[in-house]
């Protein structure tokens, strides 16, 4: 057989785990949130564009999403440390002449049109980088010196991303680590050093928060006493899920939404948005459904990889889109401060929902490289 056959073999037996299923639920839900999020911003003219914005975010995603699956995750996994300085040095950048977005320094403009997040791409590198770093020094996972060191690793660029400030995204890092390191075999003692260690070291943050940081915890732990402007989204939200009902009152016909009592709601609070006008049936349902459903297909090749580097990575995507999900979710039922994590895939954003397309790819990248013989 010939070297070009040989090749063309291997290239069926990779494809064939392709996971179609994986891609198909993603593709869904993203356009039933291109539906929602022009719904959510009709009648709001500097708004109008950003359901055909979204789609082309959607449709340049895709094109992330088929490159990353065609590139050896185990090649990103070497370049770790190239990522994770890169990651760093955008990351201080911000600091210095990062543009303002939402009152907090994360964006890089590109042009005059776009800007991006580089900590909404480095929850997903970071999440390489540490599964490689994690399995390298894996022998030592039982030295508590290790476990500092690794944590170390995660916490400096989770406290660029603190400093911008996105107390959100930074606890979304810190979370990661916690997450990679237990299923790679952290023990139970070194993690409760450690939570008692993140208990104080939340007490000692808490005050270098900014004010309007304070008053979301406030506000969730205290909503008695919390000023009214303070209330007034977390009550428009409340309103908004709770009279949507089994059925909803119909696409394009949720008052809250659509007379502008509820704010950033193509955004923070697109699923009160979802659940009023669709309801409890075609609203939070088939939402809660089709993220569960992609968290199970990334599982499964999670559990399908022989590689520790590409089950650490797979898991590590997968905790990402459930820990978003959770938080954005309990922040519109008020059972989690407001942080400002979108709902994967339904919220309008291009940097998030990039991000995301290219986590998918590299977890398609895992599932094809999943058979030693499909790359021999």
């Amino acid at each position: 057989m010939s070297a070009f056959s040989r090749a063309s073999v291997r290239g069926r037996i990779a494809w064939k785990y392709f996971d179609i299923w994986l891609l198909g639920g993603v593709i869904v839900l993203n356009l039933y949130g291109v539906l929602m999020i022009r719904s959510a911003v009709s009648g709001v003219t500097a708004w109008e564009s950003y359901p055909q914005t979204q789609i082309m975010w959607m449709v340049i995603g895709l094109g992330f999403a088929f490159f990353f699956t065609l590139v050896d995750y185990r090649y990103l996994a070497t370049m770790h440390w190239y990522i994770y300085i890169g990651l760093l040095l955008l990351l201080i950048y911000l600091l210095v002449s990062g543009q303002e977005c939402n009152f907090t320094r994360r964006c890089i403009s590109v042009g005059s049109r776009f800007a991006f997040q580089p900590s909404e791409f480095g929850r997903v590198f970071i999440l390489i980088s540490l599964s490689q770093i994690i399995v390298t020094r894996r022998k030592y996972m039982a030295r508590f010196s290790n476990t500092i060191l690794t944590l170390l690793y995660m916490v400096i660029p989770a406290s660029l991303v603190f400093l911008q400030p996105d107390f959100g995204m930074s606890i979304l890092f810190v979370s990661i680590w916690f997450v990679i390191n237990w299923l790679a075999g952290l023990r139970i003692s070194h993690f409760v050093v450690l939570f008692f260690l993140g208990i104080l070291s939340l007490l000692v943050l808490y005050p270098n928060l900014q004010p309007y940081q304070q008053e979301r915890f406030a506000t969730f732990i205290n909503p008695q006493n919390a000023d009214e402007e303070d209330l007034y989204n977390i009550v428009q939200s409340e309103i908004s899920v709770g009279s949507g009902g089994l059925f909803g009152k119909g696409y394009y016909q949720g008052t809250q939404s659509q007379l502008g009592y509820l704010r950033v709601q193509h955004t923070d609070f697109i699923f009160s948005v979802i659940v009023e006008e669709m309801g409890l049936l075609f609203g939070a349902l088939p939402i809660l459904f089709l993220e569960g459903f992609i968290l199970w297909r990334i599982l499964k090749v999670s559990l399908s990889t022989h590689d520790l580097v590409g089950t650490l990575i797979s898991s590590g995507v997968a905790f990402i889109l459930f820990f978003q999900m959770v938080v954005n979710v309990g922040m519109n039922l008020q059972l989690v401060p407001v942080t400002g994590l979108t709902l994967p895939f339904v919220s309008y954003g291009g940097s998030s929902l990039l991000t995301l397309y290219i986590g998918i790819g590299i977890v398609q990248s895992v599932s094809l490289r999943q058979r030693k013989q499909a790359f021999g």
